[in-house]
């Protein structure tokens, strides 16, 4: 299976220390299935503000995961959220964004034994 997610950028930050490491794969755990959640409730209602809001609380963490494959697309949700634009695309992106962050979550659930 292709990992889907690259710590790297955290390891780095971390300087080896494990534990740090296994603190942020969790909070990641955590965290994200609400922020998935909280969007596709935002795109179900079609508030597209919120829509833009989430995306935009979703990129860092996304970034810092080293979740590429994600990159382009949240930043394609938030600014077209915030423009409240192309709501067809918003929810296509929205679908992968979910699928994708489902995924990083069952792996990194398996990779750090969470």
């Amino acid at each position: 299976m292709v990992k889907l997610y690259d710590l790297s950028a955290v390891e780095a930050l971390c300087g080896g220390d494990k534990e740090f490491l296994k603190t942020m794969a969790k909070m990641f755990v955590d965290t994200m299935p609400q922020s998935v959640s909280e969007l596709n409730e935002a795109v179900s209602s079609e508030n597209w503000e919120m829509v833009g809001k989430h995306a935009h609380k979703m990129k860092s963490t996304i970034d810092s995961m080293g979740i590429n494959t994600l990159k382009e697309d949240i930043r394609s949700v938030e600014a077209n959220g915030k423009a409240k634009s192309n709501p067809d695309t918003i929810r296509l992106l929205v679908v992968k964004v979910s699928d994708v962050i489902g995924q990083c979550v069952a792996q990194i659930k398996n990779d750090y034994a969470l």
